[in-house]
């Protein structure tokens, strides 16, 4: 009995992620678990096609209900020998698998979804208007921190032109390409940022999620940021996801 009431509590943490009706944190311990626990990534798997299943059974009964209010005498008779109920079962079946096709094709691949769900841009550097403040850098800053990465990226373009080796220019550079999907622009600045830069564990991290966002799981799990004591433990978790 104990190990059903286990069993019971582990389909409910599963069902509640599928369903997205966790918190944050529950979601986050979650993950973690999945990281390490093959057995329930393959549950996670067989929930999300059962949930699935549930949906488009609800879409079939939906069809024949609403073939049913419109149905007439004539719709009972055999037409042309084909009846009805034959008609709308193979209209079922149609929609249902289309409308399955349609889920697995826009159904985000392991990259993706890893991407999305670590990818945090980076807040930025402080800015301190004075007289001794880089005016252009800071005000590129600014519009990075509102959001605006493409004006950012443009401005610090232009000083990065002027100044090649700047590590500052390369971070925040990449930095404001990933959000906007320019990951051909971000991987090469990231990976030019020297062991010896303060920006270099920074990116490092925005590089390793950079490959996954390219399709490059391999490039990704090859990184050596496994021992990083800011990022290796998410590291180490998105890598197990990739055997």
């Amino acid at each position: 009995m104990n190990q059903g009431r286990l069993d019971r509590t582990r389909f409910e943490r599963i069902e509640a992620y599928v369903l997205g009706s966790m918190s944050a944190d529950e979601r986050a311990l979650f993950e973690q678990e999945l990281a390490g626990d093959p057995a329930l990534r393959s549950e996670l798997e067989l929930q999300r096609e059962n949930t699935l299943a549930i949906e488009l059974g609800g879409m079939e009964r939906m069809l024949k209900n609403v073939s049913a209010e419109h149905r007439t005498p004539e719709l009972d008779r055999d037409v042309s020998g084909t009846n009805w109920k034959n008609y709308l079962k193979y209209a079922a079946v149609v929609a249902i698998v289309l409308s399955g096709a349609f889920w697995v094709l826009t159904r985000p691949s392991t990259n993706e979804r890893l991407f999305a769900e670590h990818f945090e841009a980076d807040p930025g550097l402080p800015v301190a208007m004075g007289a001794s403040t880089d005016l252009a850098f800071s005000d590129a800053m600014v519009a990075y921190k509102l959001g605006d990465y493409s004006e950012a990226r443009a401005k610090w373009a232009a000083l990065l032109q002027a100044d090649p080796g700047n590590d500052t220019l390369a971070l925040y550079i990449g930095s404001a390409a990933l959000p906007t999907d320019d990951v051909a622009a971000a991987v090469p600045l990231f990976e030019n940022l020297h062991a010896g830069s303060a920006f270099h564990d920074k990116a490092q991290w925005y590089l390793f999620l950079a490959y996954l966002k390219a399709g490059d799981p391999a490039k990704a799990k090859a990184l050596p940021i496994d021992d990083s004591p800011v990022y290796g433990e998410r590291a180490r978790a998105i890598k197990a996801e990739l055997e």
